[in-house]
C-alpha cells in the first residue's frame, strides 16, 4: 500500500509527540535526561525497520521511517534551528550573557578553530583512508562545533548553575557560525580541487563577513519588528506571531546570502530579550515566553526522534575499520576538546565572571555533538561531487560521535554535575533559600490554628497533615556556620537585588512604571549585581539625574537649541518617573530585608543602605518639585489616569471570572478601556517652560522696555536645564551671554582681592553681564537645584543694544 508524502509526515509529528508525552511521564523521578532517551528511541525505530519488521506488519510505520530516513538536511536546519536558536537565546539573561561575551567568543572562535586543526591532524595521520589535507580540514570543523540543540536540550533539564548554563549555552550558539564559515570553505575546496586556495587572510574576511553580516541581519529585522510590536497594544495574536515569522525570515535571509542564519536568529533573539522585553506588552510577555518554550520542547522532541531514526536507517553498520576509526575519535575528541579548553584557562579565569576547574570539566564533558553536525555530515554524503565512499565514512563517525557523545556525555552529566557539586546551589545562596523556606513554614505554621478550629476541618489527622505536606510546627535552624561571612552576604545582597529587580517588572506589568523608567531601573540593578553586590549608591541613577555631555554640546549648537530643550524635559519626565519607581521599590524592599538576613548586623547594615537611597532620591523629587511643580502635577496626573484604567480593567476582568459579565460583554469593555490605555501610552506634553511674553510681564527692566525692544529680546531668547551641581560656567573662560533666572537657585564663585566671595542668585535674577563686554565669565557659576535659565546670547544681543539705548542702560546698570 502507497502513502502520501504528506501523510506520513503528519504520522511521524503525532507519534513523536506521543513518544515524547509517554517518555517524559516515564523519565519522572529518573536521573534519565529526556533528549538521550528520544535518541535511543529513535535508534531503535531505525533498527527495527532495518530488520524488516515494520515491513511485514506495520507497513505505514515502514513507509514513515524510510521517509525520515531520507530526509534532506537542509531541511533539519531550516525547520527546527529557527524554533531551538531563538527560545534559547530569549530566555537568557542578557546582562549575564554580555558579561561573559568575551568568553564565549574565546571559546566559540580560536577554541573552535584550535579543535579543528587537531581533529583534522588526527584524521589525516589515525585514520586508514588518506584522506586530503582540505578533507581533513572540513571533517575537523564538521566534528568540532559543540550543538546548541543538544546542549541546551540537556542543560536545562540537569544545569542549577545560571552562569554555567549560560557559558555552555552561548559557547554552543555561537562556535556554530564558526564552525560553518570553515565548513563551507573547505568544503569548496574539496569539491573543486583546482581552485582550491589556503589563504588565511581569505578566510579571516569569510569568516567576518559570515558572523558580521549575519549579526547585522538580526539587528535590521529585531528593529523592525521590535517597533512594530511597540505599536500594538496587548494583542498577543499579532505580537506572537511576529516572533515566529521574524525567527524563520532572519534565519532564511541570512542564509540565503550564505551568511551565517545562527548568529542572526541569536542576536535577533537577544533583541527581544533586551530592548524588546518593554515593547511586548506586559499581559502578553508571560504568554510569549510559555509559547516558545512549548514551541522549543515539541522541535526537542521531534528532533532527536529523528536524528535517531535517520542515524539507524542510514548508517552502515559492518566495517570494521570504521568502528575502529570511531572508536579512536571519540577518545581524541575529549582529549581535544580538554586540549582547546585548558589552553585558554588562563584566559577564561581573568575575563569575563571568570572560570572554576570544575566548571571547565563540565565544559569540556558537555562538548556534545547533535543535529547540526549530523546535518553537515548528511550534506556530505549526498553531494555528488564527492566520492560515496567518504561520505558514506564521513556520514558513520559524524553519527557515531553524535550518539556516543548524546548517550555517555550526556546521559552521564548529571552524575559528573552531582560528584563536582554543581547539581545544587552554591552554600552561601542556598543558605538564603533556606532562610526564605523558613519563612514560609513560619507563616503555614501560624495558618494551622484557625484551620484546627475550622468547624469543617475538625475531624482531620493533623499530625498526618503535617508530615504529608512537611510543615515542621518550628521551622528548623540553618546551618551556616561553615559558610564565610563574606559569602552569606554577598548571598544575601545579591537575593535582594535580584527581589527589586523582579519588583521593577511587576510595577511595570500593573501599570505604574513606563517603559522608558522601567529600562534604567533594570540596568541600574543588573549593574549593581556586577561583581559585588551594590546596595548602595546606585551611580547609573544618580548619573541619570545629572545633564549628560551629549546634552550639554546640544545646548551649545545655535540650530538645536530647542531640540535639546525638548530633551531636557522629556529627561526631566524620566528622572522623576525613575526616582518614584525606585523608592517604591525600595520601600517593598525593606520588607524582605528581615527574612532573607543572615544575621541581625547584616539586616541592620542593609536597612541604613536602603534608607540612604530613599534620603537621595526624595531629595532630588523635593528639587524637581519645587522647580518645576507644574510638570509634577502633570507627571502624577498621567500616572493616575494610567493605574485608574489598569484598574478599570482588573475589575472587569474579575467581573468575568465571576459570571457578572458575560465574555462578549467583557470583551467589549476591556477592548475600550484598552483603546483609551493606547491612547494614554503617548507620553503627556512635558514642555512647560516659562514664556518670553510671561518672563518681559514680571520683570521690571524690561516691562519699562519700549514694544520693539520687547520683541526683539523675546525673538532672541532660548532655555536651558541645568541639574543640581551642574557647572553653567567657569571664571576665566570664554563666555558671552546674559541669563535670566527663571527657576530654581545658582552659586556664584568670583575671585576678588585675593578672597573667594560666593553669592546665592535665586529666581528674576540676571547674570553673567559683565561678560557681554569681555567675553569671559567673571566668576564660576553652579546650579544648586534645579535651573531653569533663559539667555540672551551676546552675539545676538549687542546688535540690538545699539539700536535700542533703553536696553543698554538697562543692561549696563547691572554691570555696576
Amino acid at each position: 500500500m502507497h502513502f502520501d508524502t504528506g501523510i506520513l509526515v503528519l504520522v511521524f509529528v503525532v507519534l513523536s509527540l506521543i513518544i515524547g508525552a509517554i517518555t517524559r511521564d516515564v523519565l519522572k523521578n529518573t536521573p534519565i535526561p529526556y533528549s538521550v532517551a528520544l535518541l535511543v528511541i529513535g535508534l531503535a525505530l531505525g533498527l527495527i525497520q532495518r530488520s524488516g519488521v515494520f515491513q511485514q506488519y506495520m507497513p505505514l510505520m515502514n513507509e514513515t521511517v524510510l521517509l525520515v530516513a531520507e530526509v534532506d538536511p537542509h531541511l533539519i536546519l531550516w525547520l527546527f534551528l529557527p524554533i531551538l536558536i531563538f527560545e534559547s537565546a530569549f530566555a537568557m539573561e542578557v546582562h549575564l550573557f554580555r558579561r561573559i561575551f568575551s568568553q564565549i567568543a574565546l571559546l566559540a572562535v580560536p577554541g573552535l578553530m584550535v579543535a579543528t586543526l587537531l581533529t583534522a591532524v588526527l584524521a589525516k595521520y589515525a585514520f586508514p583512508w588518506d584522506w586530503s589535507w582540505p578533507l581533513c580540514f572540513m571533517f575537523g570543523a564538521l566534528i568540532s562545533a559543540t550543538d546548541p540543540v543538544a546542549v541546551v536540550a540537556l542543560l536545562k533539564e540537569l544545569s542549577s548553575r545560571k552562569r554555567l548554563e549560560t557559558l555552555i549555552e552561548g559557547e554552543s550558539l555561537f562556535n556554530d557560525g564558526t564552525a560553518i564559515v570553515f565548513f563551507m570553505l573547505f568544503l569548496s575546496m574539496v569539491v573543486s580541487p583546482n581552485e582550491a586556495n589556503i589563504n588565511p587572510i581569505l578566510i579571516a574576511w569569510d569568516f567576518l563577513r559570515v558572523v558580521f553580516i549575519g549579526g547585522l541581519i538580526g539587528v535590521f529585522f529585531g528593529f523592525i519588528v521590535i517597533h512594530w510590536i511597540g505599536r500594538v497594544f496587548n494583542d498577543p495574536m499579532i505580537e506572537i506571531t511576529l516572533s515566529i515569522v521574524v525567527s524563520y525570515l532572519a534565519f532564511m535571509v541570512a542564509e540565503t546570502l550564505h551568511v551565517s542564519g545562527v548568529v542572526a536568529v541569536v542576536v535577533l533573539a537577544l533583541m527581544f530579550a533586551s530592548l524588546g522585553r518593554t515593547k511586548i506588552s506586559p499581559e502578553v510577555s508571560g504568554f510569549l515566553h510559555h509559547f516558545w518554550e512549548m514551541m522549543a520542547h515539541i522541535a526537542n522532541t521531534i528532533i532527536f526522534l529523528l536524528v535517531g531514526t535517520l542515524i539507524a536507517g542510514r548508517v552502515q553498520l559492518d566495517n570494521n575499520q570504521m568502528w575502529l576509526a570511531l572508536l579512536i575519535l571519540y577518545i581524541s575528541v575529549q582529549v581535544i576538546r580538554s586540549l582547546s579548553v585548558a589552553l585558554f584557562m588562563p584566559l577564561l579565569k581573568r575575563i569575563g565572571i571568570g572560570i572554576t576547574r570544575e566548571k571547565a570539566i563540565v565544559l569540556v564533558w558537555g562538548g556534545l555533538r547533535g543535529a547540526v553536525s549530523l546535518a553537515l555530515a548528511l550534506t556530505v554524503a549526498q553531494n555528488e561531487l564527492i566520492p560515496r565512499e567518504i561520505g558514506d565514512q564521513i556520514l558513520f563517525l559524524c553519527a557515531g560521535i553524535v550518539v556516543l557523545t548524546m548517550l555517555i556525555n550526556g546521559g552521564s552529566m548529571g552524575w559528573l554535575l552531582k560528584r563536582l557539586g554543581l547539581n545544587r546551589l552554591p552554600e552561601a545562596k542556598q543558605a538564603t533559600v533556606d532562610k526564605a523556606s523558613g519563612e514560609v513554614n513560619k507563616t503555614l505554621s501560624a495558618v494551622l490554628p484557625e484551620m484546627m478550629a475550622d468547624e469543617f476541618l475538625k475531624g482531620a489527622n493533623w499530625p498526618q497533615v503535617k508530615k504529608i505536606s512537611g510543615i515542621q510546627a518550628i521551622s528548623r535552624q540553618i546551618q551556616v556556620e561553615q559558610i564565610s561571612e563574606e559569602d552569606l552576604i554577598t548571598a544575601y545582597r545579591r537575593r535582594l537585588l535580584e527581589t527589586e529587580r523582579k519588583h521593577y517588572w511587576t510595577q511595570f506589568e500593573h501599570g505604574t512604571l513606563g517603559e522608558g523608567a522601567t529600562n534604567k531601573l533594570v540596568s541600574s540593578v543588573e549593574h549593581a549585581l556586577d561583581g559585588t553586590p551594590t546596595i548602595t549608591p546606585r551611580t547609573e541613577l544618580e548619573n541619570l539625574w545629572q545633564t549628560p555631555p551629549l546634552l550639554n554640546a546640544l545646548k551649545n549648537i545655535k540650530t538645536m537649541k530647542k531640540f535639546a530643550l525638548k530633551l531636557s524635559f522629556n529627561r526631566l519626565f524620566l528622572s522623576y518617573e525613575v526616582a518614584r519607581g525606585f523608592i517604591q521599590a525600595q520601600s517593598e524592599l525593606k520588607s524582605h530585608i528581615d527574612e532573607l538576613a543572615p544575621n541581625d548586623s547584616a539586616a541592620e547594615a542593609v536597612h541604613i543602605m536602603v534608607e540612604d537611597n530613599k534620603k537621595t532620591t526624595l531629595s532630588y523629587i523635593a528639587s524637581l518639585r519645587e522647580a518645576f511643580p507644574e510638570i509634577i502635577h502633570s507627571l502624577e496626573t498621567y500616572s493616575a489616569c494610567r493605574l485608574l484604567l489598569y484598574r478599570e480593567r482588573a475589575v472587569i476582568s474579575q467581573q468575568l471570572k465571576q459570571a457578572v459579565l458575560d465574555k462578549p460583554e467583557a470583551e467589549r469593555m476591556i477592548i475600550a478601556v484598552e483603546k483609551r490605555m493606547s491612547a494614554l501610552n503617548k507620553a503627556p506634553n512635558i514642555e512647560s517652560s516659562i514664556s518670553g511674553e510671561q518672563l518681559i510681564k514680571q520683570l521690571a527692566w524690561l516691562q519699562q522696555l519700549p514694544k520693539s525692544a520687547q520683541d526683539k529680546v523675546n525673538n532672541i531668547m532660548h532655555h536651558s536645564i541645568y541639574n543640581p551641581t551642574e557647572e553653567i560656567a567657569k571664571a576665566g573662560k570664554a563666555f558671552c551671554a546674559l541669563g535670566i533666572i527663571t527657576r530654581g537657585t545658582v552659586e556664584l564663585v568670583r575671585e576678588q582681592d585675593g578672597k573667594t566671595i560666593t553669592s546665592v542668585l535665586g529666581i528674576g535674577e540676571t547674570l553673567s553681564a559683565i561678560s557681554l563686554l569681555s567675553g569671559f565669565s567673571a566668576e564660576t557659576i553652579t546650579a544648586t537645584s534645579l535651573v531653569d535659565i533663559i539667555w540672551l546670547p551676546g552675539e545676538k544681543i549687542k546688535p540690538i543694544l545699539a539700536s535700542e539705548p533703553e536696553l543698554s542702560q538697562a543692561i549696563g546698570k547691572m554691570m555696576q
